[in-house]
C-alpha cells in the first residue's frame, strides 16, 4: 500500500476508536462514559493585572498592563469582524479607533462547541494577545497557533508571560475561525480559486499584523517564528505549503502536527461536495451565498456535516487544491516546493494514549476481538501484518496496543517522514518528547493505566504554565523542571537565530535523513538517538 492510504487507515482506526463527536488529532472533550480528557487550554487570567502601559499600533492607541516584568496586551483586533457579508471571506484589515482602546482583557473566542453542550464564543473573534518583556528591544517574536481539531480553542487559553519573562521573547497568541465558519467550502462561496481555509487565511492576516506592529511591543518584525501544537502544528505545516504565507515568518516549529495524513486535509473537490450537501441540509439552494450567510451561527454548528466518515474524524479539515494550499502538502514537501525556513519538528513518545483512554466500558479494557475486528476492517488483506507488528499480548492492555498503533501511524512516522522530506531543502531539528512521568491530571482507565508521554504533554514545558485539568508544572521533579528549562532554551534560541544550540546545552545537530538522528527529550537525558524509525515501526507506515 502507498503511504497516503496507510496514513488514512490508521487515521480511521484512531477515529473509530473514539466516541462519536470527539475530535481525532486533538485532546478530547469529556464524555459521560469516558475518563475526563480535557482540552489543552492554559489557565490564563481573565484580565491582565498591573499598571497601565500604552503603545501605538496601526489601528490606534492600546492600553495594556505591566506586572512582574512582563507587559500584556489582550483582545487586540488584527482584522475586521468576519460577520455579515464578511462571513466566509478573506479577513479584512482591522478598523481604526479613536482614542485609547483598553487591552486588559481577552477578546471573544471564535464560535465553538462548549464542553458539556451549548456554544461558547462569537463570530467577532479575530483577536490576538501580546506578552512582551519589560524593556524589550528587537526581541524575537514567537506567534502561537492553538490546537483543537480546527473546531475549538483560543489564543487566550494560553499564557505567554513566563516564556516572555524568562527567555526575553515577545509571545503572540491568536484566534482563528473554526468549524464551519473557518473551513466550510461550498460552491456559492467560491471567490476566484479561494474557498474554505478561512481559518488559515486568518492566521496569515495575524502574521501580517505582527510583521507590521511587532516593533510597537519591542519585538523584531524581521525575526518572527510561528509555532503550534496538534491542529496548530498542522496549521503551521499547511502554511509552509501556502503561497500566501510567503515572507510572513522566518522560522517554524511543529509540535505533533503533521498535515500530510489524509484525515488532516481534504481535496477541494471533495470539500465542495460536502459543502454542497451541507448547504442543502441547511435549506439553501446551491450557489446561494446570501442564504448561507443568513443562517445563525448556532444553527450552523448544531447541523451535522453530511458525508460518510469515521466517528470522531474532523468533519471540516483544511482544503488543498485551492489558491490557499494549491497542492497536497505531502506532494509539496516531497518536491521541495515549500517556504525554506529553518524548522524544529517533533512528536511525543506515547501520543496515542490520550485517544485510546476512553475505550472499553465500565472501566474495562478494550475487548481483544474488537481490536482485531477494527484492524481487519481497516487493513483487510494486510491485517495480519499489522497485528503481527502490534500484538496485544505484548502490551499490558489491549488499549495500549491500539495506542501504540495510533502513535506510530498517525503521529511519529508521518512527522518523521515530513522532517526527512524537508531536511533535503532546509535545516530541520527533529525531537521526540519522552517524559513518561509527566505530571498529568488525567484519570487512568481500563485501557490506559498510564498515559506516558502523551499528546500535548510537552506544552507545559514549552510555556511553563499549567494546562487546566490536564497537567501542572508545579508538580515537576527537579529533573523535569530542568528538562522544561532546557526545552524553553532550545525553542527560544531557535526563534532567535534558527539554531537551538547554545553554551551549556546538550548539542542538537540538524537532521540527517541518512542517519535519522533525533534528539530525545527526557528528564536526566537529553541526547541524540538514531533508532526512532525502528522504535516506531516506520517501515510499516511510511513509503
Amino acid at each position: 500500500m502507498t503511504r497516503p492510504s496507510r496514513w488514512l487507515t490508521v487515521s480511521l482506526l484512531a477515529a473509530a476508536l473514539l466516541p462519536a463527536g470527539a475530535a481525532a488529532q486533538d485532546t478530547l472533550s469529556p464524555s459521560p462514559t469516558a475518563p475526563p480528557l480535557p482540552p489543552t487550554t492554559q489557565a490564563a487570567p481573565a484580565a491582565a493585572p498591573g499598571v497601565r502601559v500604552w503603545t501605538q499600533v496601526s489601528s490606534g492607541l492600546l492600553a495594556g498592563r505591566s506586572a512582574g516584568g512582563v507587559r500584556v496586551w489582550q483582545g487586540v483586533p488584527y482584522a475586521a469582524a468576519p460577520v455579515g457579508e464578511r462571513r466566509w471571506k478573506a479577513p479584512q484589515p482591522a478598523p481604526l479607533w479613536v482614542g485609547e482602546r483598553d487591552a486588559a482583557q481577552p477578546g471573544n473566542v471564535c464560535v465553538q462547541p462548549r464542553p458539556g453542550g451549548g456554544l461558547r464564543g462569537h463570530e467577532d473573534c479575530l483577536f490576538l494577545n501580546v506578552y512582551a518583556p519589560d524593556g524589550a528591544t528587537r526581541a524575537p517574536v514567537m506567534v502561537w497557533i492553538h490546537g483543537g481539531s480546527f473546531r475549538s480553542g483560543a489564543g487566550s487559553d494560553y499564557d505567554g508571560r513566563l516564556l516572555a519573562r524568562e527567555r526575553g521573547v515577545v509571545v503572540v497568541t491568536l484566534n482563528y475561525r473554526l468549524g464551519p465558519l473557518g473551513f466550510l467550502a461550498a460552491p456559492g462561496l467560491l471567490e476566484g480559486r479561494t474557498v474554505g481555509n478561512y481559518g488559515l487565511l486568518d492566521q496569515q492576516a495575524a502574521l501580517r499584523w505582527v510583521r507590521a506592529n511587532a516593533a510597537a511591543f519591542g519585538g523584531d518584525p524581521a525575526n518572527v517564528t510561528v509555532f503550534g501544537e496538534s491542529a496548530g502544528g498542522m496549521s503551521v505545516c499547511a502554511q509552509l505549503a501556502s503561497p500566501g504565507a510567503a515572507g510572513l515568518f522566518d522560522k517554524a516549529i511543529l509540535q505533533s502536527g503533521p498535515c500530510t495524513p489524509e484525515i488532516n486535509t481534504v481535496p477541494v473537490a471533495d470539500a465542495l461536495n460536502t459543502g454542497r450537501e451541507y448547504a442543502r441540509v441547511l435549506g439553501c439552494p446551491e450557489g446561494d451565498a446570501a442564504c448561507l450567510r443568513a443562517v445563525p451561527a448556532e444553527r450552523l454548528l448544531a447541523t451535522p456535516v453530511p458525508g460518510r466518515r469515521a466517528p470522531g474524524a474532523v468533519a471540516l479539515p483544511p482544503v488543498y487544491g485551492d489558491a490557499v494550499v494549491p497542492r497536497a502538502p505531502a506532494e509539496a514537501f516531497r518536491s521541495g516546493e515549500v517556504h525554506r525556513v529553518p524548522l524544529l519538528i517533533g512528536s511525543n513518545l506515547d501520543e496515542g494514549t490520550l485517544f485510546a483512554a476512553p475505550l472499553g466500558a465500565g472501566g474495562r479494557d478494550l475487548p481483544l476481538w474488537q481490536y482485531w475486528g477494527l484492524v481487519a476492517v481497516l487493513e483487510r488483506w494486510n491485517a495480519p501484518r499489522v497485528l503481527a507488528a502490534y500484538p496485544a499480548r505484548e502490551y499490558p492492555t489491549v488499549g495500549l496496543a491500539a495506542a501504540a498503533l495510533v502513535t506510530d501511524g498517525l503521529f511519529a512516522c508521518p512527522v518523521n517522514d515530513l522532517s526527512r522530506d524537508l531536511a533535503r531543502v532546509t535545516p530541520v531539528y527533529a525531537y521526540e518528547f519522552r517524559d513518561r512521568e509527566a505530571p498529568l491530571e488525567l484519570n487512568p482507565s481500563g485501557t490506559i493505566p498510564r498515559y506516558g508521554a502523551t499528546h500535548a504533554a510537552e506544552i507545559i514545558s514549552v510555556f511553563g504554565t499549567r494546562l487546566e485539568k490536564f497537567a501542572d508544572p508545579a508538580r515537576f521533579t527537579p529533573a523535569q523542571a530542568e528538562l522544561a528549562r532546557t526545552m524553553r532554551a532550545y525553542w527560544t534560541n531557535f526563534a532567535r537565530s534558527g539554531n537551538p544550540n547554545a553554551a551549556g546545552l546538550p548539542g542538537w545537530r540538524p537532521l540527517d535523513p541518512a542517519r535519522g538522528n533525533v534528539l530525545a527529550l527526557e528528564p536526566g537525558r537529553v541526547a541524540e538517538f538514531i533508532s526512532f524509525r525502528q522504535e516506531h515501526r516506520c517501515d510499516l507506515w511510511s513509503r
